[in-house]
Order: C-alpha cells, then sequence, then structure tokens
C-alpha cells in the first residue's frame, strides 16, 4: 500500500491489530492490494470547477484509491459536484463556502462497505466507519486548528479510541510533530501542548507515522 502526502504539515497515520504491516492480503482482496495508493490534501478550496476537476484529474493521475482532502471550503449543497464527478463513494463534514471542510473519497474498486459516518458540524473532520470485506478500518480525515488547541485533538483521539477495528488517519494537523525534522528553523514552541497530546495519543492506540516507517 502506497501513501502520498501533499503539502507541509501533512500526516498519516494508519493503526492494525498486533502492528501488522499494510497490507493483509489473507484478510483484503482485491486485484493488488499492494498497489492501493492513500493520498492526504489541504486542497485549499474547492468551490471553484474548474480547482475540482484539476484535483480530480490529478487524484486519477497517481491513481489514489483512497483520498484525504481538507479545507474543501463545500457546502453541503456543493458536494453533489464532488459526488457527480468520483467515482465512488464521498463521505464528508462541512463549515461554510469560506473555510474547512473535509472530504473522504473512496474509489469503488475498493469494497468499502460503509456502516456509519461520524461528522464533525465545524468541519474539521470526518470519519467513514466500515469494512473492506472482513476488516474492520475506521477511515478518518483531519483539518487541525490553526491555533495551539490540544483539546481538539484530545477529544478526537478520544473519539477515535472507542472505535472498533483499525485506523487510517490522514490529514493536516496544522502541527509539526517533531520540530527538529518538520521546521525550516527546528524549532515550534508555539504548539508544544498539541504536539504533546497528539504524541501521546500516537503512543497510547498504537499509530504508526507512515512517511516516517
Amino acid at each position: 500500500m502506497y501513501f502520498m502526502l501533499i503539502q507541509h504539515q501533512q500526516w498519516v497515520l494508519v493503526h492494525l491489530h498486533h502492528r501488522t504491516k499494510l497490507p493483509l492480503m489473507e484478510q483484503v482482496n482485491i486485484q493488488n492490494m499492494s498497489d492501493i495508493k492513500i493520498t492526504s490534501w489541504n486542497v485549499r478550496g474547492l468551490r471553484r470547477l474548474i480547482k475540482l476537476k484539476q484535483v480530480i484529474n490529478r487524484i486519477k493521475q497517481l491513481k489514489s484509491k483512497i483520498i484525504f482532502l481538507q479545507e474543501t471550503h463545500l457546502t453541503m449543497s456543493d458536494v453533489k459536484l464532488v459526488k457527480n464527478r468520483w467515482p465512488g463513494q464521498v463521505v464528508h463534514a462541512s463549515y461554510n463556502n469560506y473555510a474547512r471542510g473535509v472530504l473522504i473519497l473512496i474509489h469503488r474498486t475498493v469494497p468499502f462497505q460503509m456502516i456509519k459516518t461520524i461528522q464533525d458540524p465545524a468541519g474539521r473532520y470526518v470519519i467513514a466507519q466500515g469494512n473492506i470485506l472482513s476488516f474492520a478500518v475506521n477511515l478518518v480525515s483531519i483539518y487541525g486548528p490553526n491555533e495551539n488547541n490540544p483539546k481538539f485533538f484530545e477529544d478526537l483521539f478520544l473519539t477515535i479510541s472507542t472505535l472498533q477495528g483499525s485506523y487510517i488517519i490522514g490529514g493536516d494537523f496544522n502541527c509539526t510533530l517533531n520540530p527538529t525534522i518538520d521546521h525550516s528553523t527546528g524549532s515550534d514552541i508555539y504548539k508544544t501542548q498539541t504536539r504533546q497530546v497528539i504524541n501521546q495519543y500516537i503512543s497510547d492506540i498504537n499509530l504508526v507515522e507512515v512517511w516516517r516507517e
């Protein structure tokens, strides 16, 4: 399974029981599971039709099958424009047409059976709970607050930790996990508390940050 991170401070975190590495070939039988690509991308607005077409075309070029998008700036009624152009499932949480908004796109070749969605009314995260055959998985797209806000991540990870199955979490956290290697200055004291909370939950619920692994 391949992962593509587009833009700075994007992270994809995965959790699999017993830290089994993806793919689980015996559990998920797609034509070639090892070729599935997961992409996370802060698109900074999709309201312009030409921008939406460009993003969809780029995703198709990448051959991505599960995509986490942030800052879509789409209202609930706007999401139909995405659904008309994406060959598969679209899961979203909206805020307004100027800020926030997250999407999860699941290509029709991925046999994801949706069970439940959890939508943040503030448009900062959306969770798709479901199964890929007998494999229970939770897909999470996150757009973190710009300010130092550890409570947001604490509440979110507490919610995630209650879900059955494994997790694939992608998004723009707006926070570097390791300023020494992630920040141009080598330090980032502004979001120390937020970083501590994120890293603590990465450890507590057995997540792996795939860019480093």
